[in-house]
């Protein structure tokens, strides 16, 4: 026999036990490996004929105006640290806190629906995903404060998108890849259990949800544009569509009013143009009451960008053609196939150009009323912001007077 000096077996087990670590640590890579693959793709044409309840909704919502940076500001949105902020954050981004009055005032000017984006991330407080009880509370409160001046409501999962893939963990809202997928459904999955388990018994005449705001690859080169030649971002559209999926399940078998409210999804970005993809996909609904959520501030060089960055002041007939074929592409893709449309957000920025925008929404909402399309006013009660492109002042929150009523008498010219 062979004698085995203490050095030489030393070295075998040695051997072997790094070629169990190498083992180990290719099952590892592999059983990742796996686990992103297992993100279904979903099949389907993507449109599918809604009961007459969703149109009927959308019809009822005619035009809103969105509750802009108090429930979903945060005090650092790219550094998510999973300490809840308290019901303080509120006016982290130098809102004050809103008071019933606010809602009253909206309805006075004869909207008939409120957008109140929340953000959720910077509320957990457990392992569990748990929202602290005094942030539901204060949104309910406020849910409650619209329902009462006779608004419909949508409340959503806003600002929770991650801003990095690679820094992604518990936690910190989702991210729509692969390699995040599972914690993120985990997290819109618990996210949503505890928004209907609170606003199950509310009307479906009174509160809609939206599944998740503006959805998209975060610091990406096409983080604001869908590509469908670029794998990554097919891979981020097939991630939204089982995020949706996943909420309206959620959602309905929650049970109460949840089973039958409206429910609106967004596309990549909520874009208009990323709904025409063939990727993108609408949930599976057994009860039929599904709306496309999508956001527009078209056209771009008119609406938001900068006029030093190569923007402009005036509205042209190039850009009321732009407009019209926005329109009529959701109509040809959606509405006319029996889905309904809201824009959850839209604007112009003030660029103190206030003929060119007044007639900027004369035609948005004319365009947008003609398909039946809701549209709900972004406002961030800064018209004199220092960022040209962030501009979206309209309601005055301390005085609850227009900043340019002349606008909304345009609006109201056309949904009233």
């Amino acid at each position: 026999m062979k004698k085995f000096s203490l050095k030489t077996i030393g070295s075998a087990v040695m051997f072997a036990a790094l070629m169990s670590l190498e083992c180990n640590s290719n099952a590892s890579a592999k059983s990742v490996a796996e686990k992103e693959a297992e993100v279904p793709l979903l099949k389907g044409n993507g449109v599918v004929k809604m009961d007459d309840f969703a149109k009927e909704m959308v019809a009822s919502m005619k035009t809103g105006w969105n509750l802009g940076n108090t429930f979903e500001a945060n005090g650092n949105i790219d550094k998510f640290s999973n300490q809840n902020q308290g019901i303080g954050s509120v006016t982290c981004w130098g809102m004050s806190e809103p008071k019933k009055e606010l809602f009253d005032a909206v309805a006075n000017a004869s909207f008939k629906s409120v957008r109140i984006p929340v953000s959720w991330s910077n509320h957990i407080c457990d392992k569990n995903y748990t929202i602290d009880s005094e942030w539901m509370a204060k949104v309910k409160q406020f849910v409650d404060y619209a329902i009462s001046d006779n608004l419909i409501v949508i409340i959503n999962i806003h600002h929770d998108n991650f801003y990095s893939e690679s820094a992604f963990k518990y936690g910190r809202g989702f991210y729509p890849s692969n390699k995040c997928y599972e914690e993120s459904e985990k997290f819109v999955t618990r996210i949503w259990e505890q928004i209907c388990a609170l606003f199950k018994d509310y009307s479906e005449n009174d509160l809609v949800f939206e599944t998740l705001n503006e959805p998209r690859l975060r610091k990406h080169e096409h983080e604001w544009g869908y590509n469908s030649s670029c794998s990554k971002c097919k891979e981020a559209m097939n991630c939204i569509n089982n995020l949706n999926q996943k909420a309206v399940d959620v959602i309905r078998l929650s049970g109460g009013a949840n089973a039958k409210r409206l429910i609106m999804v967004p596309s990549y970005v909520a874009a208009p143009w990323a709904a025409f993809e063939k990727e993108f996909r609408l949930p599976e609904d057994s009860a039929k009451r599904i709306a496309l959520s999508t956001h527009a501030y078209s056209p771009y060089v008119f609406a938001m960008q900068k006029n030093k960055d190569g923007g402009t002041s005036k509205f042209t007939s190039a850009h009321k053609e732009e407009l019209k074929n926005m329109f009529k592409s959701l109509n040809d893709k959606f509405v006319s196939k029996g889905v309904p449309v809201v824009m959850g957000e839209y604007g112009a920025t003030n660029k103190n150009n206030l003929k060119d925008r007044e007639e900027w929404f004369s035609v948005y909402v004319e365009e947008a009323k003609k398909y039946n399309i809701c549209c709900v006013l972004w406002d961030n009660n800064s018209p004199n912001n220092s960022d040209e492109s962030e501009r979206f002042g309209f309601l005055n929150r301390s005085t609850y007077q227009w900043y340019f009523p002349t606008l909304i008498e345009k609006i109201m010219a056309v949904f009233n």
